[in-house]
């Protein structure tokens, strides 16, 4: 155990009270992200209670790793072969001990200490089992639900642990974790923070950055259904 000052005063630690907790890790998926990178890494690392950071390149062909191992105290994990976004945070998870994880997208414009400060400290305090930091993008004003699904979140081991296999794959995590916490968790807060996320269609241009978009949205529908069918499957057991 150890003890962090998450005192409201400090202008440092603006997260809550002194708390004693486990490990803390931050674990970031990244594939091609060699030009974003660097300004998640530059904010991440200043997050002082955190004891791993662990950012998993997952098969990129630009300059990604070169950029991650730029930075002292990260540990980088590269696929040779890009496995997907769940997998990736799974190789995360496995490579630290850490009670606590905080996941982020490598590809965020505007995040700061301050911002995963506050989506860390509803876990840490046991308010929820995850806590969501909802991006400031077009379309999560527009729809809740996909605003959900946003891959800046709090969460404890033990939640991911609970967690359905065919959840584990590329874009159905999120909507797989929001299930879990609902049904065998102590639930999930958000809050909306002014940051957001590279546009898809900026990246990789209009055409496939389209084509990306419409095949990230139909694999986190695909998890509603299967979240969906799960629950009637519960409610019938517990008959």
């Amino acid at each position: 155990m150890k003890m962090i000052n998450f005192t409201n005063n400090s202008k440092n630690d603006p997260i809550g009270n002194y708390k004693a907790i486990k490990k803390i890790a931050a674990i970031i998926p990244a594939y091609n992200e060699g030009k974003n990178i660097a300004q998640v890494l530059n904010v991440i690392t200043k997050v002082d209670f955190l004891d791993d950071i662990i950012v998993i390149d997952d098969g990129s062909t630009d300059n990604t790793a070169e950029v991650v191992n730029s930075f002292e105290k990260i540990k980088l994990i590269k696929n040779k072969k890009n496995k997907g976004k769940a997998h990736a945070m799974q190789q995360g998870i496995d490579a630290t001990d850490a009670d606590i994880l905080f996941f982020s997208d490598a590809d965020l414009i505007g995040l700061t200490p301050e911002i995963i400060k506050k989506i860390i400290q509803p876990v840490v305090e046991k308010r929820y089992s995850m806590y969501i930091g909802v991006r400031d993008n077009v379309m999560q004003k527009v729809v809740t639900l996909f605003a959900l699904n946003s891959g800046e979140r709090a969460i404890t081991k033990d939640l991911w642990d609970k967690l359905p296999d065919h959840f584990k794959y590329r874009y159905r995590i999120e909507a797989g974790l929001n299930f879990i916490a609902k049904t065998q968790g102590d639930g999930y807060g958000w809050e909306k923070f002014d940051y957001y996320q590279t546009l898809k269609e900026k990246k990789y241009g209009f055409f496939k950055g389209t084509i990306l978009r419409w095949w990230m949205n139909l694999d986190v529908s695909y998890a509603y259904i299967l979240a969906i069918i799960q629950q009637i499957k519960n409610n019938i057991n517990s008959l």
